[in-house]
């Protein structure tokens, strides 16, 4: 068969975001080549940033099979993409996957009759059967109920989901992922550094986040296959690494040995990583900086005990000090990214969080509002958060760009909104690491402490 695989295009510019190639199709397309299946891709942000480069991909290429995945922020698009299929004349099935529709297979294929299948979770085995199930033609509903982890439309009209198969616990026997559908050359052009997956599953349980799509436990890639990849890609022109993996220093043992393998063989390649506070150990991060990385992201997300404990982060924001000063003292840069708008926050609080942030100095800060996505707990029942949704479809439209798309009982969206910007404006401006600003903050917690926002730490 020959599956085209479309990246969604944005609803603003993507050059002000990282542009990265979407590893999630090249995984698929090692397992359906090897299958005897043709398979190209389609990188809309690079091809204009329409829905225009599609129709001539589509005539010229005529796909049996159109695939396209998607969070919550690109559902829009990727909806657009089945509709334009749809209407291009060319008799291809349309297949979503990714972490929104994994959470609301059915609502998706109730909701919009351009979209036949909904693939759950994992995809490089299931998009195989898949291809087979579907064959020539129309697929038979007995050949479907056998591809796991499958949302499709029954013949008597009605959604029906088949058992997705277990997790594969070792990575390694996935292979690389098949970066050939890429054209690397805009990807080369634009930005030095590319994504390297190790490990898929988060132990954590953040009501906001929506990683359950991996599972809780972890997976993970070998060392030897870890170092293999990044020389694949540093031959491909790549000149920088970013492991995007949710615990990649997850289980220390492992980030030692990646780093010790990196160093064995002499590999010259920076790299950054995501790190939860708790993996922030001084063996690990010695390591890591040994071996060429130079910066850990890590989300700190609120100043408030309570918060923190609600939405089950497992941190206090004395503790994320000590874990942040350990990167910092290990040599390597610090990315520290906090939400507005979380439960609790108030115009004190966003203030306080400033402060707080200016006693960690951190070298990159972001601000993101809380977007209750499917598949947390903060979007399942929003109101044991004082999150009010007022539009529960809201990755169906634009609008989230505009507007915050949740408020809560201490900021409207509006007030939310606006102290993103300030952050922003704050955290950017030469004034805000000013020597007569600091001293005014007596010690690492004063500020924020006698605030009376967070509780005291027990002695």
């Amino acid at each position: 068969m020959r599956v085209l695989f479309v990246n969604p295009h944005y609803p603003h510019d993507p050059f002000t975001l990282l542009l990265h190639p979407p590893l999630c199709y090249a995984y698929m397309s090692t397992h359906l080549k090897a299958a005897g299946h043709e398979v190209r891709h389609a990188d809309l942000p690079f091809l204009g940033n329409t829905l225009d480069a599609l129709g001539p991909i589509l005539a010229d290429y005529r796909p049996d099979l159109v695939g396209v995945t998607s969070v919550a922020q690109s559902y829009c698009q990727a909806l657009e993409i089945a509709a334009a299929v749809k209407n291009s004349g060319v008799d291809a099935k349309v297949v979503f996957g990714g972490p929104h529709v994994t959470f609301l297979p059915t609502e998706c294929l109730t909701r919009h009759a351009d979209v036949d299948y909904v693939l759950l979770y994992d995809a490089e085995q299931s998009i195989v059967e898949l291809c087979a199930a579907i064959g020539p033609g129309r697929a038979e509903e007995a050949a479907l109920r056998k591809v796991s982890g499958l949302a499709f439309r029954t013949d008597a009209g009605s959604v029906a989901l088949t058992p997705p198969a277990p997790p594969l616990m070792a990575l390694d026997e996935l292979g690389r992922p098949d970066r050939s559908i890429f054209d690397l050359a805009p990807y080369l052009a634009y930005d030095y550094e590319t994504v390297v997956m190790t490990a898929r599953g988060c132990p954590s349980r953040c009501t906001f986040c929506s990683t359950t799509i991996a599972g809780r436990k972890p997976r993970w890639n070998s060392p030897v296959h870890v170092v293999d990849e990044m020389e694949e890609v540093a031959e491909l022109g790549f000149q920088s690494i970013f492991f995007g993996d949710d615990t990649f220093s997850g289980d220390p043992k492992r980030a030692i040995a990646i780093s010790a393998e990196i160093r064995a063989r002499g590999l010259d390649l920076p790299w950054t990583s995501n790190m939860r506070a708790q993996d922030a150990k001084p063996a690990v991060l010695e390591a890591m900086r040994e071996a060429g990385a130079y910066r850990v992201f890590m989300g700190f997300e609120s100043i408030q005990k309570a918060t923190l404990r609600l939405i089950k982060k497992g941190a206090t924001p004395e503790r994320m000090i000590e874990k942040a000063r350990l990167v910092m003292d290990a040599g390597l840069e610090l990315h520290a990214s906090f939400i507005i708008g979380a439960p609790g926050d108030t115009d004190e609080t966003l203030a306080a969080t400033l402060d707080y942030i200016r006693l960690l100095n951190p070298t990159v800060a972001t601000f993101n509002v809380m977007e209750p996505r499917p598949g947390t707990d903060v979007f399942s029942r929003p109101e044991q958060y004082g999150i009010e949704i007022p539009d529960r479809y809201w990755y169906e439209s634009t609008g989230w760009l505009y507007e915050p798309v949740c408020r809560t009982t201490t900021l409207t969206s509006t007030q939310i909104r606006d102290w993103v910007d300030q952050c922003y404006m704050e955290f950017c401006s030469p004034d805000f690491r000013a020597p007569e600003r600091l001293a005014t903050l007596d010690d690492a917690t004063s500020q924020w402490r006698s605030s009376g926002l967070v509780e005291p730490v027990a002695g």
